[in-house]
């Protein structure tokens, strides 16, 4: 029988529902056919969503390239152990396959999410009557961001309740 952490298949099966729970649960609260991207568009004092999309888009990035860290530390970290191999080694031995996954999902989700608002806000902006962002496109950004997010705070949970515990 194999461990848990032994696959990062088993990070996918994880993440892969909870993806869709979260679109299937953020589509039952927003309910709206379209929704404006700009809130211009619905109040003319409002401002542009360009300077939100930066923000947003800046911590994809950040989450990214944390994760991208992380997956090349433990790789790193595999390939120089020399032998005996130390109790630290093992520990990221035994949970560095799962963990890559949760990881490599986090780098997926923030990437769709990040093409998947950009394309969407040049769509919206070059509509005439700015209504193409439609519900399932809202919820399917919202989706992927708090995804990629959670994903990203199940790595690291993951990595350290593993490397901290003493049962190994």
């Amino acid at each position: 029988m194999t461990n848990f952490n032994s696959s990062v298949w088993h990070a996918l099966w994880l993440m892969g529902p909870i993806t869709l729970l979260i679109y299937c649960a953020a589509y039952k609260v927003f309910y709206h056919d379209s929704y404006f991207f700009d809130p211009k568009h619905g109040k003319p004092e409002e401002g542009d969503f360009a300077q939100h999309a930066t923000r947003y888009q800046d911590l994809a990035k950040l989450a990214i390239t944390i994760s991208s860290a992380v997956i090349a530390f433990l790789i790193s970290t595999l390939s120089s152990a020399k032998q005996p191999i130390t109790s630290f080694v093992q520990k990221i031995e035994i949970t560095s396959p799962i963990v890559v996954g949760f990881f490599g999902f986090t780098v997926a989700s923030l990437i769709a999410f990040m093409l998947a608002q950009t394309h969407f806000y040049e769509e919206y902006c070059h509509s005439h009557r700015h209504d193409s962002y439609k519900r399932w496109k809202y919820v399917l950004c919202i989706s992927l961001g708090w995804s990629g997010l959670l994903s990203f705070i199940l790595g690291f949970g993951w990595l350290a309740t593993n490397i901290f515990n003493s049962t190994y």
